[in-house]
């Protein structure tokens, strides 16, 4: 039995791993970013007011606000994977970090 548990618990981290999803905006709301965990970009959505920058500047800020969707995402899931695994290998939350 605790070995179809932790089995449950894999499935259930891997399930996370292809579904989780966070959004991020630019601060001037011109660039969304819905990004998952690993650095996957899942969508990436230009305001009319993104093409009024250079090229450079809508470079920098569509780059930024990825960075910031892919590392909430990691976050996110670890955070979950931790809690999801940790009562199955035995230690809390606390412990582990």
């Amino acid at each position: 039995m605790p070995d179809e548990d932790m089995r449950d618990k894999i499935a259930e981290v891997q399930r996370l791993a292809v579904e989780s999803e966070t959004e991020s905006v630019s601060e001037d709301g011109a660039v969304r970013v819905v990004a998952g965990p690993g650095g996957a970009v899942k969508e990436l959505d230009l305001r009319l007011s993104a093409f009024q920058m250079s090229g450079v500047e809508l470079g920098e800020v569509v780059t930024q606000t990825i960075k910031t969707a892919t590392e909430n995402a990691d976050r996110d899931m670890s955070d979950q994977a931790g809690r999801i695994l940790g009562a199955v290998l035995g230690g809390d939350e606390e412990e582990q970090r």
